[in-house]
């Protein structure tokens, strides 16, 4: 098999580099062929590369294959995620190794990529969850002060601000398709889930399919710090009762009312969004999250 190591080199403070260090040699010696690219590289260096391959592996963090999310729907390779991130959500999802023997075993064992949605936000595309309110704040805070640590040791210090300057987000919440009723407005944090997976094991849609073409939609209502500190404490202890509430659809709007709204995306403050201003939902504004007919193709190794 041809096969494309995409490489992200600030990944893993070195991780993804000694990653794909040992995965090359694994790749060659059962006779394949291994092309490695950087994603400093432009995009059409790393579509030829793509287009040119039976199998990709994107050796980085989830934030990896969130950028190269529209050349993996363009190019329809499969790919597989050898993660080197804080979370690793993706890989963690469909039962992707790091362990090189495994990862080559894996290829060449998975006949049958599944097609995975691909949902996008004001057109920009996102694979694991978005969200907007305290845990999109404490993204933004994390990556406005992002320090040398790893692992989720970084996370401290901006949890550490949002405890004791909560950024809940106020905003409407409709679904698109059915304009009859009058949504209400909300405060806490709103999650829409693709992916079952979420930071920290909190999982607040368990029962997210990525292969039904529509989102999970979960509220975590309350607007204080001890109202969310009890939210995600129900959820890390397997404990839902917001799944009752959840909304499962392909088209959603969200409006913020009076504040800005914080938006992440795959785990990644959400700069990245047209009809945003810095990663935020400003007053009177809508962002329109959508399922349509795309996706990516995966080399999951659990079944969905």
């Amino acid at each position: 098999m041809r096969i494309t190591l995409i490489l992200n080199p600030k990944s893993g403070r070195g991780k993804s580099i000694a990653s794909a260090q040992k995965l090359e040699p694994a790749l060659i010696q059962r006779g394949h062929q291994v092309e490695i690219c950087e994603m400093t590289e432009s995009s059409e260096t790393l579509e030829s590369a793509m287009i040119d391959s039976d199998r990709a592996i994107v050796v980085g963090g989830d934030g990896t294959v969130h950028h190269l999310l529209t050349l993996l729907s363009k190019t329809q390779t499969p790919f597989y995620h050898f993660g080197t991130g804080t979370a690793n959500l993706i890989s963690h999802e469909f039962g992707m190794s790091k362990n090189p023997e495994r990862v080559v075993q894996d290829l060449e064992s998975i006949c049958n990529p599944i097609q995975i949605d691909l949902p996008r936000c004001n057109g920009h595309p996102f694979l694991i969850m978005l969200s907007i309110g305290l845990d999109a704040s404490v993204i933004h805070r994390f990556e406005e002060s992002r320090s040398l640590s790893g692992g989720y040791r970084a996370y401290i210090k901006p949890v550490i601000r949002e405890l004791f300057n909560p950024r809940p987000a106020r905003y409407l919440f409709e679904q698109v398709s059915n304009d009859t009723l009058s949504p209400k407005p909300k405060k806490g944090t709103l999650v829409l889930s693709n992916l079952k997976s979420y930071g920290g094991h909190f999982n607040p849609s368990p029962e997210a399919l990525p292969t039904d073409g529509k989102l999970n939609a979960v509220s975590l209502p309350g607007s204080t710090t001890v109202q969310q500190l009890i939210n995600f404490g129900l959820l890390r202890c397997r404990l839902n009762p917001f799944e009752k509430q959840r909304q499962c659809e392909s088209n959603f709007r969200i409006t913020a009312t009076d504040l800005p709204v914080f938006v992440q995306v795959d785990g990644e403050k959400a700069s990245m969004i047209k009809g945003l201003e810095d990663g935020k939902l400003m007053p009177k504004n809508s962002m329109t999250i959508s399922v349509e007919n795309e996706h990516v193709q995966v080399l999951s190794r659990t079944p969905l």
